[in-house]
């Protein structure tokens, strides 16, 4: 991921085969994560209230998914951006404001399986959360000594076992980093048990990967007031 982009700011009208790879699949989808570091006179909670106000009024950028980290000042936004010369609106807002944020290039899971020769049902993903407890599950396949055939096998069988997880009720969504190797997902998903033992299970088979797990919350839903209060 690229820290503190402040670069972007210069990538006005740039070509879309400037912004991603040759082959970006829907290289306009981006993850942004904006870290709001603790600051004397600085109110988390204006500061996050301006942010999603500012994204839900860019033009030419459309909020896909907006996630705040759970006991963190972390913003984590999936935008579609439609075109190039839009970047401006966020990451000079951004920079103006001294926030430290990170860009990184996505494209669907969905698109990826069936590069691997799997055709996962369009419904299989979300399109949104309510106001449940989250999680963003960042999953890393290391290449270890597999061949490329074992290795997309490996993979084809992650995305199999969210099949069998979305038939029994558990709704999520997953992405893939533009990186070739090694291959990172990143999933959002409610917190429900049947994707902590399917985890769990995972980890402790033969398809080991290492797993980053965040907790988050819809940013949609976010009032900086402590439940109870």
């Amino acid at each position: 991921m690229l820290l503190l982009v402040a670069g972007l700011i210069t990538m006005v009208c740039l070509p879309l085969s400037v912004l991603g790879a040759s082959d970006d699949r829907d290289a306009l989808i981006y993850k942004v994560e904006i870290f709001l570091h603790p600051k004397e006179g600085r109110d988390e909670t204006v500061d996050i209230q301006q942010i999603k106000e500012t994204v839900e009024h860019l033009n030419d950028i459309d909020v896909l998914f907006s996630f705040k980290e759970l006991g963190n000042p972390r913003i984590i936004l999936i935008l579609d951006v439609e075109k190039a010369c839009s970047w401006p609106q966020l990451t000079g807002f951004l920079s103006s404001q001294g926030y430290e944020f990170s860009v990184t290039s996505l494209y669907h899971c969905g698109d990826f399986a069936k590069e691997l020769g799997l055709n996962l049902p369009n419904d299989m993903w979300a399109s949104s959360f309510g106001n449940d407890d989250l999680i963003m599950d960042k999953v890393i396949f290391p290449v270890k000594d597999l061949s490329t055939l074992e290795y997309n096998e490996k993979l084809k069988w992650i995305f199999e076992e969210d099949l069998a997880i979305h038939k029994n009720g558990q709704p999520g969504v997953c992405f893939k980093t533009l990186a070739e190797f090694p291959v990172e997902l990143v999933y959002f998903a409610p917190v429900k048990q049947s994707k902590s033992e399917a985890i769990v299970g995972a980890l402790h088979g033969p398809n080991n990967f290492h797993n980053e797990v965040t907790r988050i919350e819809n940013l949609d839903y976010y009032t900086g007031v402590c439940q109870g209060d």
